[in-house]
């Protein structure tokens, strides 16, 4: 399986990132920390240009555009920390509901509608399906639901009965609309990264549509779209660590020089490499089932994505010394997308633990 980026691949990168770069410096990501509508604008701009289009690929367009470019612009993005709902609605929402063949729904959020995935539970360190579905009735509770306070369109993963099509185990997608009329209570906390803001949903209200899926089909692609996202964080982060590590000096030498900087990047550029690469394979494997397991591949490109971007954002507050522990500097920026990110849909020690658990056949 060839994982190397395309001609037409890279093209895509770099353009992505020119237009990020004027759309979203890290000022964007700066002034939503105090403004909540500061997201529409470069929002406006993303679903203008056919980004979000990234959700339902058109039948001619399909072998064109999919799994592996959603992770291109996806990766852009984290790297620019754009203050917009792009993963949470073509990567998150639209990931599961691919796996359920929702073409409406996924139509809509192509269209620029605001979605997001509910799917985490509260006590539970990975991500399943906190909701049931019963008597035509969708209800259940999930925490830390990403861009939930932007969002018009909720989508989630439930147990259901025998009345209707269920997938394995008993499992549907479903979609809800937000609004407390509509038997959808959002409960809005403190997020870690104001910018990508998270909240609690508690919903009891009859879905607007569901499709039987499998559980881990359903959750294959929104791992690999977060950690699309995670991997842009790290690299932008060891990029910047670099950067200042090769232009501060101390003693006459730039302090990049020194053993205890220089080893700390090296060991952070492995682990970007690392994750880099698996997340690519990953989306691959998405983009041609026929290749293997898709959910463990997602969960290794998960984990090994949140702990890199965990451990570049500490290096470079470490390399940036004083500097980078100051609310002016940008890297608390970066600390805090990666740390939220790296929580998303399961933190990197309970998805090696699940990988590790089935491997051994269920021991442990």
């Amino acid at each position: 399986m060839d994982v190397g980026l395309t001609s037409e691949q890279l093209s895509l990168r770099d353009t992505v990132r020119d237009i990020l770069r004027t759309e979203c410096p890290p000022d964007a990501a700066r002034q939503a920390l105090s403004d909540p509508e500061r997201w529409r604008a470069p929002w406006k701009t993303v679903v203008d240009l056919g980004w979000t289009e990234l959700a339902a690929p058109s039948e001619e367009g399909a072998g064109d555009y999919g799994p592996v470019e959603l992770a291109v612009v996806l990766e852009e993005c984290g790297a620019a920390i754009a203050p917009i709902p792009l993963l949470s609605s073509v990567g998150l929402a639209a990931g599961a509901l691919r796996a359920g063949g929702l073409d409406s729904v996924l139509a809509d959020i192509a269209g620029g509608v605001v979605a997001t995935l509910a799917v985490d539970a509260r006590g539970s360190r990975l991500p399943g399906a906190p909701m049931t579905f019963r008597q035509g009735r969708l209800r259940g509770r999930a925490v830390a639901v990403p861009n939930l306070t932007r969002a018009e369109l909720i989508v989630t993963l439930a147990r259901a009965d025998a009345e209707g099509p269920v997938g394995p185990n008993g499992i549907v997608a479903a979609v809800a609309r937000c609004g407390s009329a509509s038997g959808v209570t959002v409960t809005a906390g403190e997020s870690i990264d104001p910018a990508q803001p998270v909240a609690d949903v508690e919903i009891d209200a009859e879905p607007l549509a569901t499709a039987p899926v499998h559980l881990e089909a359903a959750l294959a692609a929104p791992l690999v779209a977060a950690a699309a996202d995670l991997v842009g964080v790290a690299s932008a982060a060891l990029h910047r660590s670099v950067e200042h590590a090769k232009a501060r000096r101390q003693f006459g030498t730039p302090i990049g020089a020194f053993q205890g900087i220089k080893h700390a990047l090296a060991d952070n550029h492995v682990g970007v490499e690392r994750a880099r690469s698996l997340t690519y394979a990953a989306a691959a494997r998405l983009a041609d089932p026929d290749t293997g397991d898709a959910w463990t591949a997602a969960a290794l490109a998960k984990a090994a994505a949140g702990e890199a971007a965990v451990n570049c954002a500490r290096t470079a507050v470490q390399v940036h010394g004083a500097l980078g522990q100051t609310w002016e500097h940008d890297i608390h920026l970066y600390v805090r997308h990666a740390w939220q990110g790296a929580a998303l849909l399961g933190d990197s020690r309970a998805l090696y633990h699940e990988v590790g658990r089935r491997f051994a056949g269920g021991v442990g």
